[in-house]
């Protein structure tokens, strides 16, 4: 938890000296759960996770590419309402009509993949989505910069969601195709799971990436202006980053000159910019 959010890390979070107690703990964890199913499975008992199923090669691979595309879209997701109303002043409404054309291309291409599937086959189908998926991702973080135009954005946006909708569509039966119809209903939760857990590497590992490139990015622009005062340095980072540049549009209220509030708009530009990349 305070890795993954970091708006709440400050005055929520857990101490970063416990993460190291806390990762380890979670790997003994996980160790212990495999032993524990791959005995109850060589006893014949009920087990929650049949671990054979990673022997399927159709749904290791799809499995690790379903955790992929949900990590990069829900990184992504952090990331970009964040730059479009920190760095570019949109509204809470202005930025739901953006990601709007996200769930458009999604919703549009649906109709066709049926079709598509039964020509390429499901596997093509996936490619050709994740491949989408990476030039949209790329062009939309290129576009990043001060004056964004909002048509470019929504269009990058409106093309990922094809390519979402291309992958995420036909995965399920890519990672089905070749598991035991009786297994049919355990493979489809795994999946599922692989999937959340994807969502939620995606929030943690590129929202921290983007907090600390933005903390980063503004300190050192800070650390230029040397008619500012230490006390509105401080101020001024701190309200920066703990918001992850929410509070960009107000640092002008608080009579902080222009060049703080346009190093806090390059500094989150910068960071979103790179963590969409990542994505």
């Amino acid at each position: 938890y305070g890795i993954g959010a970091p708006t709440e890390n400050a005055p929520a979070g857990w101490p970063i000296s416990t993460v190291p107690v806390v990762f380890l703990i979670g790997i003994v964890c996980m160790i212990a759960f495999v032993a524990v199913e791959k005995s109850r499975k060589a006893r014949g008992e009920t087990v929650l996770v049949d671990l054979s199923l990673f022997g399927i090669k159709s749904f290791s691979y799809g499995s690790v590419a379903a955790l992929v595309v949900a990590l990069g879209e829900f990184g992504m997701l952090f990331a970009l309402p964040l730059f479009v109303q920190g760095a570019l002043g949109y509204s809470a409404m202005q930025t739901g009509f953006l990601v709007v054309f996200l769930a458009i291309g999604t919703f549009l291409i649906s109709g066709g993949t049926p079709q598509l599937g039964r020509r390429l086959g499901g596997r093509a189908v996936v490619q050709l989505g994740i491949a989408i998926e990476i030039v949209a991702i790329v062009g939309l973080g290129l576009s990043f910069s001060n004056d964004a135009n909002f048509w470019l954005l929504a269009f990058w946006l409106f093309l990922y969601g094809a390519g979402v909708g291309l992958a995420t569509a036909q995965l399920t039966s890519v990672i089905l195709a070749e598991v035991p119809v009786a297994q049919s209903g355990e493979a489809s939760g795994l999946q599922s799971t692989v999937r959340q857990l994807g969502s939620a590497l995606g929030i943690a590992l590129l929202g921290t990436l983007l907090v600390s490139r933005l903390s980063s990015n503004f300190g050192g622009a800070l650390d230029g202006l040397t008619d500012l005062a230490a006390g509105d340095r401080a101020m001024a980072l701190a309200a920066v980053t703990n918001s992850v540049g929410a509070a960009i549009p107000e640092l002008a209220s608080t009579g902080l000159a222009a060049p703080v509030v346009d190093a806090a708009r390059n500094a989150l530009v910068d960071a979103g910019r790179i963590t969409t990349l990542v994505a």
